[in-house]
């Protein structure tokens, strides 16, 4: 039975000591500095994201656009132009009088 109330001897030897050392060692090491509440995060004022600017059309694909469109000159020829000018004329001047 001796060999058993050693062991327990032990055990507690172990334990005082273990305790011990870290009680020095929490002494010995600089205390950390417990946080401080922090003050609140300012928050800047929200600005609205610019929308991503567009890209103008250049120029070969404006007159790809302008030469799509086809114009009477086009369609009938260059008689029927003169045509519709003399039409709208003689439209306008019954109304003038």
């Amino acid at each position: 039975m001796s060999k058993q109330y050693n062991k327990l001897i032990k055990r507690r030897r172990r334990a005082a000591y273990l305790a011990r050392r870290k009680k020095a060692l929490a002494e010995s090491a600089p205390k950390k500095t417990t946080a401080k509440a922090k003050p609140a995060r300012k928050v800047s004022k929200s600005v609205p994201k610019k929308p991503a600017a567009k890209v103008e059309p250049t120029s070969a694909v404006s007159e790809v656009k302008s030469s799509d469109k086809a114009t009477t000159a086009d369609v009938l020829g260059p008689d029927a132009e003169n045509q519709e000018a003399v039409e709208a004329k003689e439209a306008s001047t019954p109304s003038e009088e």
